[in-house]
């Protein structure tokens, strides 16, 4: 015991004299980064010079060492295959890259993205363009039927156009373009619309809908692209930023900023609404829904089905329905996305739709029955196809009603997920995971990985006929613990199988175990755990004190800048000891310390967790990566510590 307290305190002594330096940025390695840029013609297409740039905007290390701030470099291109250039000696930081293709050629193109560029120890940074056949330029913010230099005659253009095509915006152009009726849609493959500012900032180019019912933008050709558009106030019995048909495939939606109308939401006489010119409507079937608008983004009718498409780094908050929703057969993956502050819930996937969902953020979504941060909600009406959702990294937190919901013919596989604060006081609703029937229809999951913990009346409540497991064949390594403090519940309320379907939840976390090394098992079963009518079998569960070293198997994204969420999957991690010390689910403002259930040292430096599961830990990078250095993992009951190596490409 005494060996162990002096580890603890001289990591704590470690760690409290490294964050007191680590304000002081060190000087820059001698080498410096190198950038590759790829430029990627068309096949069979006209020679092109193409300029290629960068420029330093903030550096990441003291700049004392001499390195290059800016680079540029123009290279002549054809479609007989890829042109490279290479640019050493850069200084590590946060930086914009530059494509122009001027007017004298017959393609047209200016573009700009950001992006960390690390010392040489780190590899090579690897920036690919596609060089587009067709560029054309918004030069104003005018919309009417015949404008000239506008969005819709760009989008007309592109729709007819020989693709790749680029639709870019002169960098004097910024601010909303009001919709004066629909734009056209999307209906060519190939398409780009780049609404990333000349700096690679995104969201300076605003689609007003106008208040109109129909959506804002409209997408039914494939292997199309929407980059760094706001979109906002759509109204109407309409989605705002719509996927739609068979032929809508491939498509990738990124770095896209989706403002509903409802996102001041009112309520009168009892019933929820929206503000719309400073009165609160309630939707009704006389008065349309139009007044409040329905989903952020829709996925549905077929889109997706031979070539799924990809909403990446979207921000959707204030949709009157869903903040995004995947139906009718679409097919969707959303990654890296935070869905927020929607009127009736999060990410959904119905009517058989099929949705894949990695490391987003589902949070604070309002509502009464769809408020909840991930849902698969059924089959068509009169059918029988299941819909299909598979989740790995979210943290869906401090929704009003579940935190994830199954229910009426829906199948659902959980990875890693952070499952927390959710519920409304009051409500007896208010569960982190809910397994339901709907229509004569019982959803169907597997769980793994998952922490369902400080949820407002349950951790886990199956219904019905509903089918769960959460740990056979394998562990199940949940976490299930401090669910139900503000429930009227006199029953256990960490796992509530009220169903007529046994379930499996063997090698899982329990917060009746007990502290220390082997689990209360009895404990568990008997204040964990409410079967009535079906047995749930916890044998064998793993205890609240794992002794075990972390593992770490996977860090995404490799590299970070200071404040940027760090996702590190692995197992081993002491979810129960961090909800404990997290009511509020968003973890300690500050570092952890080596007394915390977890910690993270990154080149000795700690950094803050914001959640946590068996299998996950999900931190702030403490400072901005300069060149690759060690991380390192423990427990507070550990006996070792995990190792793994951080900021690289």
């Amino acid at each position: 015991m005494m060996f162990l307290r002096a580890r603890l305190g001289s990591l704590v002594c470690a760690i409290v004299g490294l964050a007191a330096s680590a304000s002081v940025a060190a000087p820059c390695p001698g080498v410096g980064g190198t950038v590759v840029t790829s430029l990627l013609p068309p096949s069979g297409s006209d020679p092109v010079e193409v300029t290629v740039s960068g420029a330093l905007l903030v550096p990441s290390c003291d700049l004392g060492a001499g390195l290059a701030e800016s680079y540029q470099a123009t290279l002549s291109c054809d479609g007989s295959g890829p042109c490279n250039a290479e640019h050493p000696g850069l200084a590590p930081g946060e930086w914009v890259h530059r494509i122009s293709i001027g007017d004298a050629e017959q393609t047209r193109q200016r573009q700009a993205r950001r992006a960390l560029v690390l010392d040489a120890s780190a590899g090579s940074y690897e920036h690919a363009w596609t060089i587009y056949r067709q560029g054309f330029e918004v030069s104003n913010t005018e919309d009417a039927v015949d404008c000239e230099g506008c969005l819709r005659r760009a989008i007309d253009l592109a729709n007819t156009a020989q693709g790749p095509s680029l639709i870019f915006f002169d960098p004097a152009t910024a601010g909303d373009i009001v919709v004066s009726e629909a734009l056209p849609a999307v209906t060519a493959d190939g398409v780009t619309i780049d609404a990333v500012d000349n700096d690679g900032v995104p969201y300076r180019r605003t689609i007003d809908g106008n208040g109109l019912s129909q959506a804002a933008l409209r997408i039914t050709g494939a292997f199309n692209q929407v980059v760094g558009l706001r979109i906002i106030n759509v109204g109407g019995d309409a989605d705002m930023l719509l996927i739609d048909g068979p032929g809508a495939n491939g498509n990738r939606i990124e770095s896209v900023q989706i403002v509903g109308r409802g996102l001041e939401i009112c309520e009168r006489l009892g019933e929820t609404g929206c503000v719309v010119d400073r009165q609160c409507v309630v939707p009704t079937r006389i008065i349309p829904r139009g007044d409040c608008g329905d989903d952020g983004i829709a996925v549905r009718d077929s889109a997706g089905q031979s070539e799924i498409n990809v909403l990446y780094d979207v921000d959707v908050s204030g949709a009157f329905d869903k903040g995004i929703k995947v139906s009718e057969g679409g097919v969707v993956r959303v990654e890296n996305s935070w869905v927020h502050g929607n009127a009736d819930g999060g990410i959904q996937a119905t009517l058989e739709g099929n949705l894949i969902a990695v490391r987003n953020r589902s949070e604070g979504n309002r509502g009464t029955a769809g408020a909840n941060g991930i849902a698969a909600n059924g089959a068509r009406i009169d059918g029988n196809v299941a819909s299909i959702v598979a989740t790995r990294g979210n943290l869906a937190r401090d929704n009003a009603l579940r935190g994830i919901s199954v229910r009426s013919l829906s199948q659902a596989t959980l990875r890693d997920d952070f499952v927390c604060g959710n519920g409304t006081a009051g409500t007896d609703a208010g569960v982190g995971l809910a397994l339901l029937d709907a229509a004569g229809f019982s959803g169907v999951a597997e769980v793994s990985g998952v922490a369902l913990v400080n949820n407002v009346d349950a951790g886990v409540l199956a219904m019905g006929d509903a089918q769960g497991n959460f740990g056979s064949e394998t562990p199940g390594r949940n976490a299930f613990a401090f669910n139900g403090a503000a429930s009227n519940l006199t029953e256990p309320t960490n796992f509530r199988n009220l169903s007529s379907q046994p379930m499996s939840a063997q090698g899982n976390h329990w917060e009746s175990c007990e502290p220390g090394y082997v689990c209360n098992i009895f404990k568990v079963a008997l204040e964990d755990i409410y079967a009535p009518d079906a047995a749930v079998d916890p044998i064998p569960a793993r205890p609240t004190s794992v002794q075990r070293a972390p593992v770490i198997s996977e860090i995404v994204p490799s590299s970070a800048r200071a404040g940027d969420l760090v996702w590190m999957f692995g197992e081993n991690f002491d979810a129960i000891g961090f909800a404990a010390e997290d009511s509020d689910c968003n973890g300690p403002d500050r570092p952890c310390s080596a007394a915390d259930a977890n910690c993270i040292v990154i080149d000795r430096q700690p950094a803050q967790i914001v959640a946590a599961t068996p299998t996950m830990l999900v931190f702030r990078a403490p400072f901005t990566c300069v060149e690759p250095v060690k991380l390192l993992a423990r427990t507070r009951h550990s006996r070792g510590a995990a190792r793994a190596s951080f900021c690289g490409y």
